[in-house]
């Protein structure tokens, strides 16, 4: 596949979306939830290439879900020991939910939580299991990001093949345009006022804050900005509580990005 650094820091701003809405989706949505989990790595070629070349999962799905659902909590799933066991089987089993519709939280998710609340059961999934493939996903494409550097404007071509994942100058780049209007130094001095104010965030949060003003600033410096993805983005700095002074800068740059909204 081919894409440019630009581009990747949106896959990752999305697989980070999809995969904080599964960690807190509520018990009676998360069928629905990992549904949308798995499409999304379905529909993203960078990060399929990277679960298939970890191999197929070798488990009996069927059977095990059948066992693990009958044995009251006694039994869990195994996900293997090495990198590309956890990867291939932990999304084998999130696939299979999917596939099949499966609500956990009868069964499946009992094992993983001495609490009788449905929900702990799906934290304890999550976090014993899905938690697992997104980690990898996130360290996947986090190296993948500091392999190709810093220059927006270079495509490269990325393989996986063996584990050894390959990324090569495609030679090629895109040409930079204007900036539609918006005065790119100020965009620049609002962007680096937010990141100022934004002391002590939760690790979850600064993340979400990072990728939205990365996205921002890629959409609007590509001339051609994408109103979904501006959207996302500011939808998500909405999100994110902070300190009076935060807001306020978080306010003043909705405000300077308002026109193409």
């Amino acid at each position: 596949m081919k894409l440019n650094r630009a581009e990747l820091r949106k896959i990752i701003y999305d697989f980070n979306s999809i995969s904080n809405r599964l960690l807190q989706a509520d018990f009676n949505d998360y069928t629905n939830v990992v549904s949308k989990f798995v499409a999304f790595i379905k529909n993203t070629p960078i990060i399929l290439d990277y679960i298939k070349d970890c191999g197929h999962c070798e488990q009996d799905l069927k059977q095990e879900f059948d066992e693990i659902s009958r044995s009251y909590g006694r039994s869990i799933f195994s996900l293997g020991d090495a990198d590309a066991e956890e990867i291939r089987n932990v999304f084998g089993i999130v696939n299979y939910i999917a596939e099949n519709g499966i609500e956990i939280h009868y069964g499946v998710a009992v094992g993983y939580s001495s609490s009788k609340k449905f929900q702990d059961k799906i934290k304890g999934f999550n976090d014993r299991v899905v938690m697992v493939l997104i980690r990898h996903i996130e360290s996947y494409l986090t190296k993948i990001g500091i392999d190709m550097g810093i220059d927006e404007k270079v495509t490269y071509s990325i393989t996986v093949q063996n584990g050894q994942v390959n990324i090569a100058n495609d030679n090629a780049s895109i040409t930079a345009t204007s900036t539609v209007g918006i005065d790119a130094a100020q965009l620049e001095k609002l962007v680096q006022a937010v990141r100022i104010k934004a002391i002590e965030l939760p690790q979850e949060d600064a993340e979400v804050l990072e990728s939205s003003l990365e996205v921002i600033e890629d959409e609007i410096k590509s001339g051609k900005p994408r109103k979904g993805f501006l959207k996302t983005a500011v939808s998500g700095l909405k999100m994110i509580k902070g300190t009076a002074e935060f807001a306020a800068a978080v306010a003043t740059l909705i405000q300077f990005v308002q026109p193409l909204l």
